[in-house]
């Protein structure tokens, strides 16, 4: 029994010093578990240096294996075998296997030696480590019953438990992390500790309690230690020099003789030998006939291996010193033997010799020791042991030695140069002439077994390295770790080999008789065939060379990976990939030799392999593995299952799966789908073969992102991907529990999708007759608009009307979501107009933004002048329902409506539009929940961004225009706005594109280019609020009494400088009274900066905008305003430098996230090319339209592709508003004469400024 193999590594290649700071780090809790892969076993740690505040990254690969496990620490000390960040994981590793928390299937434990991890006897430790019958078991016994303590010291106890008429020897003791070690033969396999060792954990606490291990233990190592620095031991006389103190149990010395004083450390002292050191020899000189380069030091290490020790492993390892030969492979004269154990210095050898020294020390008596004694299951009990010449080692501690020395003396064999290795026979002194060259080979050993008859039967070992075969009698030295023959050795590979040598040693051979001969084959020989070479006589072999095999698969689980197990029957006898090429089958006395189809094997594994990209190949147990995930992608299974099929493989495992039971039927699905007044019946038939599975069951999957469902015989049944695209989005949005879903009229679209995509051969949509008919009702048909706006609507205008109408037919409310500019507004209002004279009545509430009032008007008097309107807003509104009901239309705010709801509710209205929706997608809101009370047979919105930050969005407007569509606030949470906006789930935005497409017409302007002229011009609007309005007022009013009295008395030439700075100052508080040069400033009241604010943000989606204002301050106010809210944007005016202007065009043009330019009317006139903008916004109108005329085409240039939109910025009743009527009277003259403000103020008459202060 030995320690866990980990650990083993630890005391193997770690020196005292990296043991004990990496046992530090793992105390403090520096190591930390960052990943972890069961399948492959590798795991990586983090590691906080001890020293330093320093992270390294440790990883350890295939640790499972002792054979194959490797470390790597990204630490600059990770020079040698092993360093202190590497124990620290390791050790943080076993830990955590030992406690169970790296463990994904079932321990079994071997009672024969397990860890109890604590520090004193624990009771709740100890009901951890057993089951609950166990300690109940226990605890019964010690009422009746006691455990004979045989043996209790050196923190060790032995005890004999008899139960049921058994007796069990227990033996427990602290180890050296000061953990219990336990030992029974008592069988448990389930947990860590048995009845017997529980038991006598008990008595042990009830009696002695927790610590009584502390009691037992015999502190003279410790003592000793303290001595040994003042030069002293337990042996000498200590009275008034010393004296022992305690604290917490463990010894402290105390000097009592101050004169006493500490001693400098000695090298450890050797083990004792029987051989003399440093022997003065004569040998020959080695004559070589080359002469090579003359070595830089004068003296070269040799190694002797000396075979004269009476146990195992029967030879130790020395090390020479002597003069190197000129041709630098032998000794000259006399060599020296070098005691190892202790500091060798003062000597001129190379770095590699002085390597090499170390790597011998750890091949020393001590060292083999010292690893018995840590990895056996007491450790400490090896050192006290005293073993007679005449007695050998138990087969444990052989196994032991095998394991320590194997992978040393591989590197030895490798690493040493030719001509330095040397062995002394048995018998012999330790002399120069005694030395023998040994050449020690890379090549390892190979065993190969052979099979004669003669009489009896006789099984021959034979040893075998490249050409060279030798018979196992022809070993020259007892060792079975090596062969030697003719001053050559050869070493064997693995303990494995070594075991099964050692059972043919010394004269090769094993007899059998005829008689036991077919169990001896049956037993022995058949399982060793699958790992050595077997040469059968010819007389009992017959073989067979074109047997082809029977190819099976099996599946099994491991953590989150699949596992598939390639296996091949011959004959009945079943192989897997890592067996040998001959497969050897008895049949009576006689053995049949199959010669494996290796060529048909692997063909299998690779079109296996090639079923799937992700498929990892493992190596060492010839397996395929395979990620759950990647299973259930793209139909994989059963892709698979099909290839199977072809392949005419059958495939076992599938009812020892736990989480990969998948069925392999597919899912076979029938929808019956009726009709009813306001809903659908969606009647759902799913099968996999003769399972059946409830709609519930169906959407309970899809709620948790599951691609399978639970079925009744305990498989799961795989719902494929292009059945969840056909039918998920049926599930998510239909209502039911068992095999029939409920869907609302607004879900048409998705029952029209699923019926398009039907496959008739299958029949597996059917639909009732009444709801052919009401497909048929869901055209969109072509009605013409009136035959005067016929002429003034474009094609897709014409489109747009004529699906606004379709909602009217269905009684659907829709979101007309065209991008800003498209002639949204119109369009409505010829669905309006059409209503109308249709009808012979209209009553519609138009709803919007407080900017967009006057816009409204103006397109009513412009393109449905038939229509009459009100205006419900502002202070003097009527609210009486006499005034309310009288005219055609109704435009009113967001503001307004939430205020008034009590009297709008009441209307009894045909039509309630709301533009720019956005501004209700809140559901909480005020507003929203007014617009809701509004009483309409048709409801529309209309933006140009319905979806402005998230998908959540959309829902409010939704629910205002079809009640219900979208279930409740909660579900769409859930089923959408949560899986599209933070998880970023591609099928469910799909599912929610097809849930809306019938609701939502969208056009950008790229898709109707070809209908839109290449430049538009707007005005746009604006409605001063109170605040403005007053300031704007007072100042108007000042002005008019002194241009009027001005004029009066001077006449108005003379007048016109005091006209002019009226006028400025009217215009710049039309912009904001804020940019006043004024002695007292006024706040920053400007409805303009809101309405350009919400247009950049709301209003032009990703689309680049030029802002020109004559005015430096309200550019200010609005660069201002776009870094409060993070709008990327590029400003240039007159005091820009030309390389900075350069930069800045070049940065608008170029970078897609700059989407805004503030330029100065004056500076951006002239000399510019911004083609990346196709929207451009006058501020404030300039007196010439000629010179807004030369901005607007600062992108309406050569290079330009997109359809530009140009708006002039326009407060309603103010002098802004007066002066675009007076150039409309006078446009040729202000064409021809007016460019600036002088010319303009020139032009005007008193009758003209009369008008423009009115």
């Amino acid at each position: 029994m030995a320690l866990p193999h980990l650990l083993k590594h630890i005391y193997t290649l770690g020196t005292d010093e990296t043991i004990r700071r990496g046992k530090k780090i793992h105390a403090i809790g520096y190591a930390e578990l960052i990943d972890y892969d069961d399948l492959f076993g590798t795991a990586v740690f983090r590691v906080k240096d001890d020293n330093y505040a320093t992270f390294y990254k440790v990883h350890v690969q295939q640790f499972k294996d002792p054979a194959t496990t490797s470390l790597r620490c990204s630490c600059p000390y990770n020079i040698g075998d092993i360093c202190r960040h590497e124990v620290a994981a390791l050790l943080q590793l076993q830990e955590l296997l030992d406690r169970g928390q790296l463990k994904t299937g079932h321990a079994i434990f071997d009672q024969r030696h397990t860890v109890a991890k604590m520090k004193q006897i624990e009771l709740k430790t100890l009901r951890m480590l057993c089951g609950s019958d166990t300690f109940s078991a226990a605890e019964n016994y010690l009422r009746t019953q006691k455990a004979q303590i045989e043996f209790a010291e050196n923190e060790m106890v032995k005890a004999r438990v008899t139960i049921d008429d058994s007796s069990y020897l227990v033996m427990i003791r602290k180890n050296e992390e000061r953990h219990f070690d336990t030992s029974c033969d008592y069988v448990d396999e389930k947990h860590p500790l048995c009845l017997p060792k529980v038991i006598v954990f008990l008595q042990l606490l009830h009696t002695f309690g927790a610590n009584y291990f502390d009691t037992i233990r015999n502190w003279d190592k410790e003592k000793n230690k303290l001595l040994e620095a003042y030069g002293y031991s337990l042996q000498d006389d200590l009275s008034g020099k010393f004296e022992f103190t305690y604290k917490e149990g463990k010894p402290f010395l105390r000097v009592l003789d101050a004169s006493i004083k500490r001693v400098a450390p000695l090298p450890t002292a050797s083990r004792p030998s029987v051989l003399q050191p440093k022997p003065m020899m004569s040998a020959p000189v080695v004559v070589v006939e080359e002469q090579k380069a003359v070595s830089l030091y004068s003296k070269r290490i040799g190694v002797v291996f000396v075979f004269q020790k009476k146990h195992y492993p029967y030879f130790t390892v020395e090390a020479v010193l002597g003069e190197p030969d000129v041709s630098g492979e032998g000794f000259v004269g006399k060599v020296e033997k070098l005691d190892i154990t202790r500091h060798v210095s003062g000597i001129d050898i190379s770095d590699s010799d002085q390597e090499l020294i170390s790597s011998l020390r750890k091949l020393q008596a001590s060292e083999i020791n010292k690893y018995v004694s840590r990895n056996s299951p007491f450790s400490g009990i090896w050192e006290n042991i005293i073993q007679q010449d005449d007695e050998d080692l138990p087969e444990d501690t052989r196994d032991l030695i095998t394991e320590y020395l194997l992978p040393k003396l591989r590197k030895l064999f490798v690493e040493l140069e030719s001509g330095w290795a040397f062995c002394l026979p048995p018998g012999k002194s330790f002399t120069t002439a005694n030395l023998e060259p040994l050449q020690l080979q890379e090549q390892p050993a190979q065993l190969l077994l052979a099979v004669k008859k003669n009489g009896q039967y006789q099984v021959t070992a034979r040893m075998k390295a490249g050409a060279s075969e030798f018979s196992i009698s022809d070993q020259e030295y007892e060792t079975p770790l090596f062969f030697v023959y003719n001053h050559q050795a050869w070493l064997w590979t693995d303990k494995e080999k070594i075991r099964m040598v050692e059972r043919f040693r010394p004269t090769g051979k094993q007899s059998v008789s005829a008689a036991a001969w077919p169990n001896y084959l049956r037993d022995e020989l058949v399982p060793l065939a699958r790992q050595y070479a077997i040469q059968f006589d010819k007389g009992i072999m017959q073989s067979v060379k074109d047997q082809s095999p029977e190819l099976s698969l099996y599946l099994a689980e491991r953590n989150e990976h699949l596992i598939f197990q390639p296996r091949f029957s011959y004959l009945g006898y079943e192989v897997t990939p890592a067996d040998r090429d001959e497969l050897i089958v008895p049949q009576g006395e006689k053995v049949l030799v199959i010669h494996r189809r290796r060529e048909i094997e692997q063909a299998f594994i690779d079109r296996l392999q090639g079923l799937h990209s992700g498929f990892v190949y493992q190596s060492d147990t010839h397996t395929l593995a395979l990620k759950g995930t990647e299973i259930l992608k793209n139909n994989w299974f059963f892709l698979f299952v099909d290839a199977m099929k072809d392949f005419k493989t059958p495939v076992y495992g599938f009812e020892s799966l736990r989480s990969f039971r998948f069925n392999t039927a597919k899912p076979q699905t029938r929808v019956f789908i009726s009709s009813h007044t306001d809903w659908f019946d969606a009647k759902v038939d799913l099968v996999y073969g003769d399972q059946r599975v409830t709609v519930a069951e169906v959407k309970r999957a899809l709620a948790n992102n599951q691609t399978f469902v639970q079925l009744d015989d305990g498989t799961l049944g795989i719902l494929p991907e292009e059945w969840l695209k056909k039918y998920s989005l049926l599930f998510r949005v239909g209502e039911g529990k068992t095999d029939a879903l409920r869907l609302s009229r607004y879900h048409v679209s998705v029952l029209d999708e699923l019926y398009a995509q039907r496959d008739e051969s299958q029949q597996e949509i059917e639909l009732e007759e009444k709801y052919e008919r009401i497909r048929e009702q869901h055209q969109i048909k072509s009605v013409d608009p009136s035959d005067t706006l016929q002429s003034t609507l474009r094609p897709y205008q014409v489109s747009g009307f004529q699906w606004l109408n379709y909602l009217r037919e269905v009684g659907w409310g829709g979101i007309l979501a065209d991008d800003m500019g498209l002639g949204k507004t119109v369009q409505a209002l010829s669905m309006l107009e059409f209503f109308k004279r249709t009808e012979g009545k209209l009553r519609a509430l138009v709803v919007c933004p407080t900017t967009l009032i006057y816009n409204w008007e103006n397109e009513i008097k412009k393109f449905t002048p038939s229509l009459t309107y009100r205006i419900h807003h502002g202070a003097n509104r009527t609210r009486t329902h006499e005034v309310l009901s009288e005219p055609d239309v109704i435009i009113t705010t967001y503001g307004t409506l939430r205020s008034d709801i009590k009297v709008l509710s009441g209307l009894g209205l045909d039509y309630v539009l709301l533009d720019e929706s956005q501004a209700i997608k809140n559901p909480a809101s005020k507003v929203t929940r007014a617009a809701g009370l509004l009483q309409a047979k048709h409801r529309i919105c209309m933006s140009g961004t319905p979806l402005q930050n998230n998908t959540f969005d959309v829902y409010a407007q939704m629910q205002f225009l079809n009640p219900g569509m979208l279930g409740t606030m909660e579900f769409f949470k859930q089923e959408f706005a949560i899986p599209i906006d933070k998880l970023g789930e591609a099928d469910r935005k799909e599912h929610l594109r097809k849930l809306l497409y019938p609701f939502i017409l969208r056009r950008t302007k790229e898709q109707v280019a070809k209908d839109l002229p290449e430049k538009q011009e707007m005005i746009l609007f604006c409605e001063m609020e109170e605040e403005q309005r007053s300031i704007y007022d007072a100042y108007r009013n000042d002005y008019r009494n002194q241009i009027l009295g001005s004029i009066e008395t001077q006449g108005i030439q003379k007048s016109q400088l005091t006209i002019l700075q009226g006028l400025m100052k009217l215009r710049q508080i039309c912009d904001s009274p804020a940019i006043l040069n004024e002695k007292d400033k006024f706040e920053n009241h400007s409805i303009k900066l809101d309405e350009l604010v919400r247009e950049l943000t709301e209003g032009i989606g990703s689309h680049k905008a030029l802002v020109f204002s004559q005015f430096l301050g309200m550019l200010g106010l609005i660069r201002e305003r776009l870094i409060e809210l993070k709008i990327p944007f590029e400003y240039f005016d007159g005091s820009t430098t030309a390389p900075e202007r350069e930069r800045a065009i070049q940065h608008f043009q170029n970078d897609d996230t700059v989407r805004v330019f503030l330029i100065s009317l004056k500076a951006g006139g002239v000399g510019l090319n911004l083609t990346a903008a196709d929207y451009v916004y006058i501020v404030d109108p300039w007196w010439n339209p000629a010179v807004e005329q030369q901005a607007i085409d600062r992108t309406h240039r050569i290079g330009q592709t997109k359809n530009i939109f140009a708006y002039r910025m326009i407060c309603k009743d103010t002098i802004e508003d007066k002066i675009l009527q007076l150039q409309e009277k006078k446009r040729a003259l202000a064409r021809d004469i007016v460019s600036d403000e002088t010319g303009f103020v020139k032009s005007l008459s008193r009758e003209d400024v009369e008008y423009l202060f009115s």
